[in-house]
């Protein structure tokens, strides 16, 4: 129950932390903020500071800010509106949000790293029969200490090197039974299915981890570097997973998780402890930043999309045209996510379990 209860806290700082991003950008842009939120629902506390109400509500999922002069039917063309900046300045408001959940997300994966995240040890835990792993004498509980001269840490580490280095000899450095031997191996070419729907061409030699774990904290600067790194893969991951939704590669079903998912992952990553939670932070709010750029009407990205046009055009986009889009898109976009959630309630085996337990 309680880290069901810190999952849901979790998600709704980052959205706070989104709605900062915007508050502190119109701050700085001479805009007047009117109110801002932490929490929806009833107000259990709240208080006045210049122009702005400050509110701490019921429901602690996400929050909300205000400006002055937001909608065009109350717009007074006072310098202190949003309205009243150019598009430019108007852009920067809105892109704030996201971007603050991708510095987020990258700062959390640089503390991650600094603690030491746990990673899978090279350890072998099973060999297949009849591959090259098995033919060169490779045993369960052997670790894999070096690839030609070169140190491996981890299993990442080594299947990096083994699926690049197909018709390739090896020589493994092993330690066994408290001895080091040297192994040689050459890894076979394999077609693999990828996570896009496609497939990849790799080198295999047929072993896997015995789920054995250690933690490698790094210190600021290299952190730094591996933090950007891990980013640009999840974000190059994202993006080419949507593409292969779009053009029907990959199924919805089997590529996105929806907010259940999400709840029960980073559940067991509070049980997990420090560096697993930060992990899902880092990847809960570089989500909601791609997310929230995508060029949907109801979204930051939607947004944007309106004023690239008002730029262009020299005129804003309608206030009905704008109107019916984000309530067509929201209509879609819950409909989107309820259909998500069926997803996860059938991923997890939930009916199932129901069904198994009063016997329906």
């Amino acid at each position: 129950m309680v880290p069901a209860l810190i999952s849901l806290l979790l998600l709704g700082f980052l959205i706070v932390v989104h709605e900062l991003g915007h508050l502190v950008v119109a701050r700085l842009s001479g805009v007047r903020i009117l109110c801002f939120s932490v929490g929806f629902g009833p107000k259990l506390l709240k208080w006045k500071r210049g122009h702005t109400e400050y509110v701490l509500s019921a429901i602690p999922l996400g929050g909300y800010v205000k400006m002055a002069g937001e909608q065009r039917a109350e717009a007074t063309s006072k310098p202190w509106e949003y309205l009243s900046k150019p598009v430019g300045t108007r852009a920067a408001i809105v892109f704030a949000g996201p971007f603050v959940n991708y510095l987020v997300a990258f700062l959390s994966l640089w503390v991650v790293f600094m603690v030491g995240f746990p990673e899978l040890l090279p350890v072998v835990g099973r060999v297949a029969e009849e591959m090259p792993a098995h033919a060169a004498g490779l045993q369960v509980g052997d670790q894999i200490q070096s690839i030609n001269a070169q140190e491996i840490r981890t299993w990442d580490e080594m299947t990096e090197v083994i699926y690049a280095s197909a018709g390739q000899r090896l020589e493994l450095g092993i330690a066994r039974d408290g001895a080091m031997t040297t192994i040689t191996v050459t890894p076979t070419l394999k077609e693999l299915p990828d996570p896009f729907g496609g497939t990849k061409t790799v080198g295999l030699i047929g072993i896997s981890p015995s789920g054995e774990f250690d933690s490698y904290p790094v210190g600021p600067l290299a952190a730094l570097g591996k933090a950007a790194h891990q980013q640009y893969e999840w974000t190059w991951q994202t993006l080419a997973a949507v593409k292969s939704m779009i053009i029907g590669k990959l199924a919805l079903r089997d590529s996105v998780a929806g907010p259940i998912t999400l709840m029960v992952m980073t559940s067991e990553a509070v049980k997990m402890g420090l560096p697993a939670t930060l992990m899902i932070v880092s990847l809960l709010s570089l989500s909601l930043a791609i997310f929230n750029v995508f060029p949907i009407p109801i979204l930051d990205g939607g947004h944007l999309l309106f004023l690239g046009l008002e730029k262009l055009r020299g005129r804003p986009v309608s206030v009905v045209i704008q109107e019916r889009a984000m309530q067509v898109s929201f209509v879609l976009l819950m409909g989107l996510i309820l259909t998500i959630c069926v997803f996860d309630i059938s991923r997890l085996g939930w009916v199932e379990k129901l069904g198994t337990r009063f016997g329906f």
